[in-house]
């Protein structure tokens, strides 16, 4: 141990003669002169970066902090053009700087392994380890780091659909980008905000963002920003429909990630070019492009990069060599479809019913066209959700929208009843008015009972959940004012007690809001909320994370209300394992069903008390759980033995 103390101390000593020697990594993460880790290096100084940090971990194996530092700067060089490897090195120095209690190497390695898994589409482990770099970023007063975490967050969540989780963290990253005066980070920043808008279908907004940012790339000296603006602009213009302009853009934006990417991270830009050319009606100069492509996806590329090469090149032969499609399209679909790649796949799957078709093989294009029909099933129910994404988060950024909305509506309304008018439809505008005065009242008489009930129900939240909390956290800052710690140590845990209290008061407070919003939640987006919330509470407390799902509750369909008080049963049962499971490893969660009735277990494997527990057997939140259960009509029993405490609740699904 003393030895390792005095590696760790010589390290930062050690550090700064290694940046004097090896020039070529000034740009990036080293303890001694930065708190944030740079732009993507060009390729060339890449290999020197790689060759020279490989052979110093490979002569100097001392587990200091030296070494993480090193482990963290290899891992983010390589992270674009050697994913595989930079994830390995990363999951290295995360385990070294935990040994070590190394702050700020636990802030690059978290934010290397979210990257990591996020290329990866492992979006849990992803968000985990952002939220991570994210937290040890602000702790450590990394800023610029914390942008970085924020841009992450944001891309993961776009990616997934989930467009209202998206746009907290894009205007957190934006606002704390433009605060440091980093015109690079804020470029990135805006290009993911226009990312967010084109998803929503904003494409005034989108061209918005994207143009500032092109605003900061003189500033920035950044290739790979720069790529990100000219991708997003191609995008824009692909979008609208306006093929040369968008291929121009494309041109553009590969012509700067050429410093940066080697062929493996070219594929996607230049399948996107090789696409517009085919748009352009430059057939054959597309096939030969595309042909390239093809190769090199499956060589080196994702099984996304292989189907979207394999699909282009089947529509360029589909006019003329229809067997040629075919062959192409069947590559397409099978990279698909283990990769559950739904709009690769239902676009594959069209034209081998065309080919099919057109090659006079009438049962197989009609086997094709069924396989095309259930994915584009699919694919609606996903657009459904990001519609429904979408209004969420209109309405978390304006009401004035949604006054806007209804004032739009009593418009219409009231040029309908003037062209009945003009009409001379005098009987028929009558009943409509009256109809309408109707339909009026009834609105303002169930808008009024609705109202009621969302006062009651908020009310009830906020004094049961965030109230209680709020209380203690009065009680702390009491305690602090008025009996002074008699030693550093009690006060910082008195300060602990009370900054977690907050954040438990913050987190009720938001589900409280999240609540106000579940008037259309489905069970799949209660599933992704329940799972987000677990990792943010248990690996914080040690506790380990066994979640599944059985087939058939997936498959039910509970109301809103239902799936409200499932979440905040299940959310206080996991507050309860972490306040009270004493030498818990691992909380197990499991969703079931029954016939018309929706189950919920959370068990943890930790000793129970000797005796009941206030907070386990007659606290305010067991209490709490169990009047939300009964007043749907459920139950909720609660086992403690040698096992360790299990909760089962069981809620009507309709």
């Amino acid at each position: 141990m003393q030895q390792q103390r005095t590696w760790a101390k010589n390290g930062g000593a050690e550090a700064k003669r290694w940046l004097r020697l090896a020039g070529a990594l000034a740009s990036l993460l080293l303890p001694a002169t930065a708190h944030a880790q740079g732009p993507p290096l060009p390729l060339a100084r890449l290999a020197v970066v790689r060759d020279s940090l490989g052979r110093l971990l490979a002569a100097d194996p001392r587990p200091d902090t030296l070494r993480v530092v090193r482990l963290n700067t290899l891992a983010f060089a390589l992270r674009t053009n050697e994913a595989p490897q930079a994830q390995r090195l990363a999951r290295q120095a995360l385990a070294l700087a935990q040994r070590l209690g190394f702050a700020r190497g636990l802030v690059e390695a978290h934010f290397n392994l979210g990257y990591g898994y996020r290329v990866r589409n492992q979006y849990d482990s992803a968000i985990y380890h952002s939220q991570q770099a994210l937290a040890w970023a602000t702790r450590t007063g990394n800023r610029y780091t914390q942008t970085r975490a924020y841009y992450n967050l944001a891309r993961i969540y776009t990616e997934q659909g989930n467009y209202a989780a998206a746009l907290g963290p894009s205007l957190d990253g934006l606002t704390l980008a433009h605060a440091i005066a980093n015109p690079r980070a804020e470029l990135i920043q805006l290009v993911q905000a226009g990312r967010i808008e084109l998803a929503l279908d904003e494409v005034a907004a989108a061209r918005t963002y994207i143009e500032q940012a092109r605003r900061l790339v003189p500033a920035a000296h950044d290739p790979l920003g720069t790529g990100f603006v000219y991708y997003g602009l191609g995008d824009i213009s692909r979008r609208q429909g306006q093929w040369a302009a968008a291929r121009r853009y494309y041109i553009q934006a590969r012509a700067m990630y050429g410093q940066v990417y080697n062929e493996r991270g070219l594929l996607p830009v230049e399948i996107a070019i090789a696409e517009m050319t085919d748009r352009l009606g430059e057939h054959a100069a597309a096939q030969r492009t595309t042909a390239g492509l093809l190769r090199r996806a499956r060589a080196t590329g994702t099984p996304e990069q292989v189907a979207q090469a394999a699909l282009l090149l089947a529509r360029t032969w589909l006019p003329a060599r229809p067997d040629s499609a075919r062959r192409y399209a069947s590559l397409s679909l099978a990279a698909a479809r283990p990769h559950h790649l739904r709009l690769e796949a239902h676009d594959a799957a069209q034209v081998l019913a065309q080919a099919s078709d057109q090659l006079g093989q009438g049962h197989a294009a009609y086997q094709y066209q069924l396989l095309a029909s259930d994915y584009a099933d699919s694919l609606s129910s996903a657009d459904t959700r990001r519609r429904l994404a979408a209004i969420q988060t209109r309405a978390l950024r304006s009401r004035t929208h949604i006054q806007l909305d209804l004032l739009q509506q009593q418009q219409a309304v009231e040029r309908l009843r003037h062209r009945l008018q003009v009409a001379g439809l005098g009987g028929l505008v009558l009943l409509a008015l009256a109809l309408a005065g109707g339909l009026r009242l009834y609105y303002r008489r169930r808008q009024a009972a609705r109202e009621a009930a969302l006062r009651q129900r908020l009310a009830a939240d906020l004094h049961d959940d965030v109230g209680n909390l709020l209380t203690q956290v009065s009680l702390q800052a009491d305690l602090l004012r008025e009996a002074p710690a008699t030693s550093p140590e009690q006060a910082e845990d008195r300060l602990q007690r009370l900054s977690a209290t907050s954040r438990r008061a913050t987190r009720q407070m938001a589900d409280v809001v999240w609540g106000l919003h579940t008037s259309t939640l489905t069970l799949p987006e209660l599933l992704t909320h329940m799972r987000d919330h677990a990792y943010e509470v248990l690996p914080p407390a040690g506790l380990a994370i066994d979640f599944a799902v059985a087939p058939e509750a997936g498959a039910r369909h509970p109301s809103p209300l239902t799936c409200q008080y499932f979440y905040l049963i299940y959310k206080e049962a996991l507050h309860n394992a972490v306040k009270h499971a004493r030498q818990a490893t691992q909380v197990t969660v499991r969703v079931f069903a029954d016939g018309p009735r929706l189950g919920l277990r959370v068990q943890d494997d930790g000793h129970p008390p000797a005796a009941p527990a206030p907070g386990r057997a007659e606290g305010h939140g067991l209490r709490n759980m169990r009047q939300r259960a009964e007043a749907l009509g459920g139950t909720l029993t609660l086992a403690s033995g040698p096992e360790g405490f299990t909760l089962v609740a069981w809620l009507p699904i309709v």
